[in-house]
């Protein structure tokens, strides 16, 4: 058989067939004769050839997945070598007990005369033009505390400026343009947090005064006074403070807050003054105004 192709296998295998080249028989067998073999195991390589096929696929398509699932997860967020944050910093100091807001920066605390720095705090909203009812006795009115009527002022100038009281009533004096005197009588509320005592709510009233839009660039504070007294045989607290300012004709104001105690449970009378500082006319009517203050 010198003619090259597939024929019954001489070993007698059923079914099976062997490659003749010409020379010799070869060494695969087949049950599908075809072309002549290349050598090696032709069916062996055709059935590892696909396997091998399909575990490279696999390969390539779990690369993929991985991939596209990294860069999702970090859909977003900047890769930067920064070090990750291990607590969150609050704007408040919580290591002590009471935690205070830092003050404005057109106010720089000062210490008083007591060696204390001054605080900025958080005043109430009241209603300063919310009245009672008045006698016709010719002196100004409010909160259960009256003064003479001074002639040449101004009634009623700047109260809407004590926003934290009541049945505010009050004088005023132009010192120049843009700067002006102030004397006047209201009410304060304990509800309000002017409590439990006098003297703690003329700290808290004066603290008002001076952090106000009335001393928008104050510089400093030096307490002048702070003590018990009387108004009309009713016990009271006085405090009496330099504010001193910046850009004005003026060094600043000597204020007068003084709370007495009327009798009702959930309020205080106030007096509050406010003359230009080293003012000797000034100064003189509002120690009158206080020597003539009395409780309705």
């Amino acid at each position: 058989m010198s003619t090259p192709g597939w024929y019954p296998d001489p070993s007698g295998a059923p079914g099976q067939y062997r490659y003749w080249d010409g020379r010799a028989w070869s060494q695969q067998t087949t049950d599908q004769p075809g072309g002549p073999p290349t050598g090696g195991d032709r069916t062996g390589r055709r059935r590892g050839l696909p396997m091998i096929i399909g575990a490279l696929a696999l390969v390539v398509v779990l690369g993929l997945i991985i991939f596209f699932a990294v860069r999702q997860s970090g859909a977003g967020r900047p890769i930067t070598n920064d070090p990750v944050p291990s607590s969150t910093v609050s704007g408040w100091d919580d290591s002590s007990p009471t935690a205070t807001p830092t003050p404005t920066p057109s106010r720089t605390p000062s210490p008083s005369s007591s060696g204390t720095p001054e605080t900025t705090i958080a005043c109430p909203t009241g209603n300063p033009r919310e009245r009672g009812p008045r006698p016709p006795d010719g002196r100004v009115h409010g909160g259960g505390l009256s003064f003479p009527r001074i002639d040449g002022w101004v009634d009623d100038m700047q109260t809407s400026g004590v926003s934290w009281g009541y049945d505010v009533e009050s004088q005023g004096f132009s010192v120049y343009p843009g700067w002006a005197a102030f004397l006047g009588v209201g009410e304060i509320r304990a509800a309000d947090g002017f409590k439990p005592t006098p003297k703690a709510a003329a700290e808290k009233v004066m603290q008002c005064v001076a952090s106000s839009g009335w001393y928008a660039t104050e510089q400093s504070t030096k307490d002048l006074k702070a003590e018990k007294t009387t108004i009309d045989g009713h016990q009271a607290w006085w405090i009496r403070t330099d504010i001193h300012v910046t850009d004005r004709k003026v060094p600043g104001d000597t204020v007068d807050v003084i709370v007495v105690d009327t009798g009702r449970p959930d309020a205080y009378g106030l007096f509050i003054g406010a003359v230009a500082i080293g003012d000797a006319g000034l100064q003189t009517l509002r120690d009158n105004t206080v020597r003539d203050l009395t409780v309705d």
